[in-house]
């Protein structure tokens, strides 16, 4: 879950009190530290939108949002090591303000434990909307979207009887087991008429909610691009995240001019390299002087991976200007 922060206490402005007028823009210092240790933390990316900027702390934990109008504004903070945080900047006088950040928790808290599935006709092979899934002895309901497909979470460990009902189509029970830390995926087909019905189809992995809330799963499906998720990882084991997205046609790693330790992740075109945007959870990371992905991206804290070639099967809502040689989306696992 997204932290919230609202910083409007600054230190007290320069000046005397006897100043009428202040001035236009202001300049604060924003110090990142961990909640745990009060220790500062370098490196972490500060995003703030609405001035299209975003930029690096220093060793010291430090940033400078240097001269921008007074206002509130908002701010995320990202960091491979730490919960993501979000909320808002009151920005209206000089000063130094500080930020803590949350290491991660176990990882595999943010799997999902639980069922999810699709519900089609058994004639016509469509998905079959508002089906109620019930599991009684848990107490727990959910209901099928309109493209058939439904996600109950948090369930025990074990073997569960689950019902779909839906008016119109005969009643179905069957017992689904469910593992800690997996999602168990089944594929029920009802009928209208008294015949015999299909077995329903159960595999077994694991789904990060995460990914789950983002669409990865539903675009993985549809088939476009190349997807990595956190078993790929894991079985992976690399040192570094483009160790593992190497692995794909198309893609390559460019070792920097100056620093050839660092490494960009680089898109074949034809005879040329191209640089797709990247987005981590979400977030467009732009004008970041000196960005490795390595260095921002631990792979053991990632849960998936989008690649998107061209602009082919890019999600609409990171496509436009600027995504000719593609997109990749990185999502991080992540507690709650």
């Amino acid at each position: 879950m997204a932290l919230l922060i609202a910083v409007a206490a600054l230190s007290a402005s320069q000046g005397t009190a006897q100043e009428t007028q202040e001035p236009a823009t202001v300049t604060v210092t924003g110090n990142v530290v961990d909640d745990v240790t009060g220790e500062p933390i370098p490196g972490v990316i500060i995003v703030v939108r609405a001035l299209d900027i975003s930029f690096f702390t220093d060793t010291d934990g430090k940033f400078v949002i240097a001269d921008v109008p007074r206002g509130s504004y908002s701010l995320e903070v990202i960091h491979r090591g730490y919960q993501r945080l979000e909320g808002d900047l009151a920005i209206d006088r000089p000063g130094e303000f500080f930020l803590g950040l949350t290491p991660f928790p176990d990882p595999n808290d943010w799997l999902i434990t639980g069922i999810v599935g699709l519900v089609t006709d058994q004639v016509s092979g469509e998905p079959v909307p508002e089906v109620v899934v019930n599991v009684p002895a848990a107490g727990r309901a959910a209901t099928t979207a309109a493209d058939g497909r439904f996600v109950m979470r948090d369930l025990a460990p074990g073997r569960h009887e689950v019902a779909f009902s839906h008016l119109g189509y005969r009643h179905r029970s069957e017992m689904i087991a469910v593992e800690s830390g997996h999602a168990t995926n089944v594929h029920v087909a009802l009928t209208v008429d008294a015949i015999e019905l299909d077995p329903i189809e159960v595999t077994v992995d694991r789904r990060d909610r995460n990914l789950e809330s983002a669409g990865f799963y539903q675009r993985q499906e549809d088939g476009f691009g190349h997807f990595v998720d956190r078993d790929d990882i894991d079985n992976w084991n690399p040192v570094d995240l483009t160790d593992a997205l190497i692995r794909f046609p198309g893609v390559s790693i460019v070792p920097d001019a100056r620093s050839p330790m660092n490494r960009h992740l680089r898109f074949r075109r034809g005879r040329a390299d191209c640089a797709p945007p990247v987005y981590l959870d979400g977030v467009l990371l732009t004008g970041l002087e000196g960005f490795y992905l390595d260095d921002i991206v631990n792979p053991m804290s990632v849960a998936g991976v989008e690649m998107y070639r061209g602009v082919a099967g890019i999600p609409v809502q990171y496509s436009g200007r600027g995504t000719a040689c593609g997109v990749v989306l990185i999502w991080l696992r992540r507690g709650g």
